[in-house]
């Protein structure tokens, strides 16, 4: 019995010796200032977007700088539908980076059904680098 108490006292001093790590110091609390957030409304420039994406109704589009440097918009649009269209397209130079952006957006109204249209966008915003151009197509009723 002697011999097991001994090897029991053993086996936990031992124990109490192994690669266990030291403990840690409590984080020291600090004082942390919060700023209380704002909500800003943006105003949007356009009306917001509605109506459904057609960007198979566009063709011929063309967005380039005229010799000013003066960023114009053009093509034609189709409806191929069964009743007249009032199409919004809207015009973007820069890069898409998905923040709030200047852009142009014309009303094209009352398109008959399987007719189609040229448009025209003049002075689209753009930055001095210029950049590619980003065109939407929505049709509404």
């Amino acid at each position: 019995m002697r011999t097991i108490v001994a090897s029991l006292a053993l086996v936990l001093a031992l124990a109490g010796c192994g690669g266990g790590s030291d403990d840690q110091p409590a984080p020291k609390k600090t004082a942390t200032k919060t700023t209380p957030t704002k909500k800003v409304t943006v105003k949007p420039t356009v009306a917001i977007p509605t109506g459904k994406a057609v960007p198979e109704a566009l063709s011929s589009f063309r967005c380039a700088p005229d010799k000013k440097g003066v960023w114009n918009a053009s093509g034609y649009l189709r409806n191929s539908g069964k009743n007249k269209v009032t199409y919004q397209v809207t015009v973007y130079v820069g890069e898409a980076a998905g923040g709030s952006e200047n852009a142009r957006t014309a009303q094209v109204a009352g398109v008959a059904a399987g007719g189609s249209v040229k448009f025209s966008i003049k002075d689209v915003p753009a930055p001095k680098a210029g950049g590619p151009c980003h065109v939407q197509v929505l049709a509404g009723s």
